[in-house]
């Protein structure tokens, strides 16, 4: 078909040829051939089965311009055409999407002769379209000049036809790259979401070797865990178990320690060149024992969140912790860091952030309990029936454990340590303590001296009495004088000196009796302790010294604190009820106690009621209560004991049902208020 083949062609095998070759030309627009070499074959195609000059390929360039990219042009051409019309001729034709066939000589300058040697031809010039049928280029074909005008037709719609193969070849790599995307974002996808599954942190480094091994397309995949001082192996990818202790294993956890340690990714395909003497040493060693022809290891770091606050403040910027690194093989190929940038990148951003997850949750304190109890509240709390269910269920449980499971009653009070032998001392006569010889704290004895009282009025009473007492006797002798001379008086006068004698007698006597009263109360002036003790009142010189006393009152109190100590308690009247009720069932046994001094509340003492008030005494806030007396070994626990210090008690009154121990007070204050 071509001008210089000598064979004649029919009608018919021309046909047929073009056929074939537009068949030929559309199966390799739907291969896998590049772009450069499609056209180089398309333009060859087209020279030889048109017989014409040459075929050009024009595309757009930047800034609106065009250019020709590809061309299949005979030595010998030459054109003589204006460039720039040339130019315009094929921007027309993209711009008008409509096929054109125009003469080389309407292109020359008007008023040029032409070039000698020139070639007169045909410009024959198709649009060329893209999938999205947007037109980026023009096909133009140098065709012979003598040929028919219907020949020209037939050329131009055969070019229209080879055109077309543009759009095909466009469609086909375009679905290529769209489905290779697809395949990329579903694998993508895929490894996300494996391995943000689990906040586990076994699960999740399982989850990324085995996901980043098909994502990357190697044979192998390490997971190393970073531990503060080194890296531990933790999983690998395709494999369930393996052995910590094997050689291999080891070796590639020394690596990864070295790479994690000093922050340093590594990609090595052979060349050691760069890398620190250290991890070179470890890389090959580990080499020598895995044979793997490319290597990395990406270190896994928990990169802080930064702020805009925290660039003017670079003292307070987070360091990346370590977290471990990801070792990546590949057995069989040499494999370029370039290759495979974008996926490795991918894989070590989510690598990181999920392993960080993990980390963070492995951290929190008893985990598994939490997670089981939060299973079982998801179980038990996942819709409102379910809760309605699980709140009825409670309730009735509770409501059989409050009737049915005894709890101990235990009636809470407070109250006081004291020596059980101690005595007050009252002043039995009125007067002023003159004379005070004793402290509190200071020992006494039986009847030693403790206060001496002064009474002025009572002191010139006994004086006056005692004088009173000798005028009388003196006139009394002087009655009886008179009266031994009886014989020598008038009868009269006799008489009346026995009265006077008899009336001075009887005064005699009442005097002596005053006397002898007045003596006894100034005997009693004298306070001396009952017991051998010690003195408690406080500041007992101080205060009693010079201070009027009237009888009765209260002045100072002994105790014996080389004896027993008891506690005695202060009980509410609405809580003796219920110790009552319990000592009259417990059958004259003592009821257990116990209680805590609040001058040393670490130990706990316990002791048997021994003793209880048969009426009430108002306390300190003048609320009646009722006193008891408990009897415990205190003396042997407590070192420093002192009397009067403050205590809380538990009183045990029995095994009544749990909703009664709770609620006892609330259903007493009914019983009052309420139902009464």
């Amino acid at each position: 078909m071509s001008a210089g083949d000598s064979k004649q062609y029919t009608v018919e095998d021309i046909k047929t040829e073009l056929r074939v070759a537009v068949r030929q030309l559309g199966e390799l627009a739907h291969s896998d051939t590049s772009f450069d070499d499609f056209c180089e074959t398309l333009l060859g195609k087209l020279v030889k089965l048109t017989g014409g000059h040459g075929a050009v390929l024009w595309q757009a360039g930047p800034a609106g311009s065009f250019q020709i990219t590809h061309k299949k042009i005979s030595p010998d051409m030459r054109i003589d055409i204006n460039e720039s019309m040339h130019r315009d001729a094929v921007k027309q034709v993209i711009h008008g999407d409509q096929p054109v066939c125009i003469e080389s000589e309407t292109l020359r300058e008007p008023g040029t002769p032409a070039k000698p040697n020139a070639s007169e031809c045909f410009l024959l010039m198709a649009p060329v379209v893209n999938r999205k049928r947007e037109n980026f280029g023009t096909l133009e074909l140098l065709q012979r000049r003598n040929i028919s005008e219907a020949a020209q037709e037939g050329y131009l719609k055969f070019l229209v036809r080879i055109a077309e193969l543009f759009q095909r070849w466009h469609e086909f790599h375009d679905l290529e790259k769209l489905s290779y995307s697809a395949d990329q974002h579903s694998s993508t996808m895929d490894f996300v979401t494996e391995i943000h599954k689990s906040i586990d942190l076994s699960e999740t480094a399982y989850a990324i070797a085995n996901e980043a091994r098909r994502v990357m397309k190697c044979d192998r995949v390490s997971f190393a865990k970073w531990n503060g001082s080194s890296c531990k192996v933790t999983a690998v990818s395709s494999q369930d178990r393996f052995d910590n202790r094997a050689n291999v294993v080891r070796k590639l956890g020394r690596l990864a320690t070295a790479s994690v340690a000093g922050n340093i990714p590594i990609w090595v395909t052979g060349d050691t060149e760069g890398l620190p003497p250290e991890i070179v040493k470890r890389l090959n060693d580990y080499m020598d024992e895995a044979h793997s022809r490319t290597l990395a290891v990406v270190p896994l770091l928990n990169r802080p969140n930064e702020s805009v606050e925290l660039e003017f403040k670079p003292s307070a910027r987070k360091k990346p912790k370590k977290m471990g690194a990801l070792i990546l093989e590949y057995f069989d190929e040499d494999v370029s860091q370039d290759r495979v940038s974008d996926s490795m990148q991918l894989v070590a951003l989510h690598s990181e952030i999920a392993t960080a997850n993990a980390l963070e949750h492995e951290q929190i304190f008893m985990r598994p309990l939490w997670k089981r109890m939060g299973q079982i509240s998801s179980f038990l709390f996942r819709d409102h029936f379910a809760k309605t269910m699980t709140g009825l269920a409670a309730l009735a449980l509770l409501v059989l454990y409050m009737i049915f499971i005894p709890t101990e009653l235990e009636m809470r009070v407070n109250g006081v340590i004291q020596p059980e032998v101690r005595r007050n001392i009252f002043s039995q006569a009125d007067g002023v303590a003159s004379m005070v010889h004793v402290d509190q704290g200071e020992k006494v004895k039986s009847g030693q001296l403790l206060i001496e009282l002064s009474n002025a009025d009572l002191e010139m009473g006994i004086e006056e009495a005692r004088g009173q007492l000798v005028v009388t006797q003196q006139r009394i002798r002087e009655s009886q004088r008179q009266l031994s001379r009886m014989e020598q008086l008038p009868e009269a006068d006799a008489i009346a000196l026995m009265g006077r004698e008899s009336q001075l007698r009887q005064q005699l006597v009442n005097l002596e009796t005053r006397l002898k009263l007045m003596e006894k109360r100034q005997s009693r002036q004298s306070l001396v302790s009952p017991i051998d003790g010690t003195i408690v009142t406080w500041d007992a010189k101080n205060r009693l010294t010079d201070l009027p006393i009237s009888t009765n009152q209260f002045v100072l109190a002994v105790a014996d604190f080389d004896g027993p100590w008891v506690a005695e308690l202060r009980i509410p009247q609405n809580q003796v009820g219920y110790v009552v009720a319990a000592m009259d069932k417990a059958d004259e046994k003592p009821l257990h106690v116990e209680f805590r001094v609040a001058t040393n509340p670490n130990i706990e003492f316990t002791g048997e009621l021994i003793r209880l008030a048969d009426r009430t005494d108002p306390g300190d806030t003048g609320v009646p209560e009722f006193r008891a007396i408990v009897k415990a070994d205190i003396i042997s626990k407590l070192e420093d004991v002192r009397p009067g210090a403050g205590l809380t008690a538990r009183i045990h009154c029995g095994q009544r049902s749990s909703g009664f121990v709770w609620f006892y007070q609330v259903i007493d204050w009914l019983r009052m208020n309420a139902f009464f």
